[in-house]
């Protein structure tokens, strides 16, 4: 695999249907060569956990001025275009991507390649194959970790250093594969849900995009977590 991006995303959490994208980075490859960069804010239109914040840095006020993903996604998906997928844990960015792009009716079909399932093969004594860890472990520069763009470059880089060190004999492992992810089957709003939901649009003279009874329960959950941070309960 000459040819290739390598990306990165950071999240408000972990679930590709609740949760929302912060960040994509990502590097395009050809003939082993860095040729084009990616990097890139996004405003997910929720609040961040502290966590999360504490994780990656990334602040409400950091992104409050960024656009969303509805405008980010296309062009990446551009950017990806024609291109195999490498990351780490691959599968787990692939399902955000893969998920707004079906909110957007957009296609992201591809076959990708993880460093950490080759990591897992050849690498199995090593106590971990986070990320972080196999950089120590490599020497690759960490400094900036839990930050897409550089995540994705660190990921490129191991990527070199496995292929250098692994790849005769275990060829297999190199060969980009079909990555599929599909959505969870989604539950409705709750009768609780509804109710409590109701209260606090009463109180604080909110209103929400979608119709109550539109709501999944997900979606309900956080339009609840939402207006209780920004406003406060219903009692």
């Amino acid at each position: 695999m000459k040819n290739f991006v390598v990306f990165d995303i950071e999240t408000t959490g972990i679930s590709p249907i609740d949760n929302r994208i912060t960040e994509i980075g990502a590097v395009k490859v050809v003939d082993n060569e860095v040729v084009e960069k990616f990097n890139q804010l996004i405003n997910p239109e929720t609040n961040i956990p502290d966590n999360i914040v504490s994780l990656t840095g990334i602040t409400n006020d950091l992104v409050r001025n960024e656009p969303t993903i509805n405008f980010i996604l296309p062009d990446f998906i551009d950017f990806c275009r024609g291109f195999d997928i490498l990351g780490h844990n691959i599968k787990f960015d692939f399902s955000f991507i893969k998920a707004n792009a079906q909110k957007l009716n957009l296609s992201f079909e591809k076959k990708a390649l993880d460093t950490l399932t080759i990591s897992r093969k050849v690498l199995n004594d090593l106590p971990s194959r986070k990320l972080g860890c196999l950089c120590d472990y490599y020497n690759i520069d960490y400094l900036n970790g839990h930050r897409a763009f550089n995540d994705a470059y660190a990921t490129y880089e191991l990527y070199n250093q496995l292929k250098m060190d692994y790849y005769e004999g275990n060829e297999d492992l190199f060969v980009p594969k079909p990555i599929l992810w599909k959505p969870k089957k989604l539950s409705a709003i709750t009768y609780k849900q509804k109710a409590y939901l109701a209260a606090l649009l009463k109180k604080h003279n909110v209103i929400l995009d979608k119709q109550i009874n539109d709501l999944t329960k997900n979606e309900a959950s956080r339009a609840i977590d939402n207006i209780i941070n920004t406003y406060g309960r219903a009692r």
